[in-house]
């Protein structure tokens, strides 16, 4: 090949390139403008990361957001409205004060569902009994109790409900041990890979042609076994991890170790209780391990005198599909509202309050 040659095959290619990020820098532009909506698939435009002095991270909402939320896959679009605080409700921070406390992951946060229908709110109609939603999408057991930690000083709680999610929330925890870990951490960590996930997120809320690509293709029905199988989307309503044998007494134990030190945060004369939050396989399936994890949770809760309920009968009398989304492993409205019901009958009895009468 002459050097003449070699020079025109360098232009060409060169040439083709250039079209490309031209194409895709066009494509991304007009999108933009016929499809307005293409950043509502990303949760990152309503959680923001703070920093809790003396713990460590935790994610919060973005105050005073106010926008949408919906599923690419279709399952849901809904409006996420978040106060001054940080905090998924419509009243502001000084309104907790003398309120039933629901504190809790995504599932408490509401995903997929509006916020009358949170079991939260539905709670308070439903008991007489005023609420506040604390709660957050990704956190955990230490989360739950750096959002407590967060709440105002002169901000105090007629009773707590803590939603435990067991297919999420039960692990070997030591969250004294990760704060002190976290405090030591170097500002400026080295740079990591980005995962598949990152990648993924990091695109949803960012390009308006890889919104269109990801909604447009997810409803293409003959794909989706294509894209499951090659990984770029996640097959729904899977087990992804079950704690080893000889973990399970450890898992457990520490869990409701941490719940205690949750329900320490609040007098005694507080009434606090846990929302078990059934896997949706034994719901499903009735599977004997999540079934086994609920029996066994409920048990080191109640021997260790922290009040349970536990809705698994009326979800299974229910069914696993009307209360959970298709795709996403969150409750629909009918599963909130069932959280609700169960957990009206014990706030009802724990702040003594006789049927026929809102709690003022």
């Amino acid at each position: 090949m002459t050097a003449e040659s070699n020079l025109t095959l360098k232009g060409r290619i060169f040439a083709l390139a250039a079209g490309c990020v031209l194409l895709v820098a066009v494509s991304e532009a007009v999108l933009r403008v016929v499809f307005p909506h293409w950043n509502e698939f990303s949760s990152a435009r309503f959680i923001v990361i703070e920093t809790i002095p003396g713990k460590g991270a935790v994610g919060v909402g973005r105050a005073n957001f106010d926008g949408f939320f919906a599923q690419n896959n279709g399952d849901f679009r809904v409006r996420i409205s978040i106060n001054e605080f940080g905090l998924r409700n419509p009243e502001p921070i000084k309104n907790a004060d003398g309120r039933l406390w629901v504190v809790g992951d995504s599932m408490t946060f509401g995903w997929g569902v509006e916020q009358n229908e949170m079991y939260s709110s539905r709670l308070a109609g439903l008991s007489g009994v005023p609420t506040y939603n604390v709660a957050s999408p990704g956190t955990d057991l230490c989360g739950y109790q750096m959002l407590v930690a967060r709440m105002p000083k002169d901000a105090h709680p007629r009773a707590v409900l803590l939603g435990l999610v067991l297919e999420n929330d039960l692990r070997v925890y030591d969250c004294l041990a990760e704060w002190a870990g976290s405090a030591t951490k170097p500002e400026n960590p080295a740079p990591t890979v980005p995962s598949m996930i990152d990648v993924k997120s990091y695109l949803l809320g960012h390009s308006a042609l890889y919104s269109f690509f990801t909604v447009s293709l997810k409803r293409v029905g003959f794909l989706m076994p294509l894209l499951r199988a090659t990984g770029l989307v996640a097959k729904e309503h899977i087990k992804t991890t079950e704690v080893d044998i000889g973990k399970f007494k450890s898992v457990i134990s520490a869990s409701a170790d941490e719940i205690i030190r949750l329900r320490n945060a609040f007098p005694s004369s507080v009434p606090f209780a846990v929302l078990i939050m059934p896997a949706r396989f034994e719901i499903r399936d009735n599977d004997p391990y999540y079934r086994h994890v609920r029996e066994s949770i409920v048990l080191a809760l109640e021997s260790r005198k922290i009040d349970v309920i536990d809705p698994l009968v009326p979800f299974r009398e229910a069914g696993f599909a009307p209360t959970h989304f298709r795709h996403d492993g969150h409750w629909s409205a009918l599963g909130h509202e069932i959280a609700a019901k169960e957990s009206a009958l014990w706030a009802r009895k724990a702040i003594d309050l006789p049927a026929g009468r809102k709690d003022r």
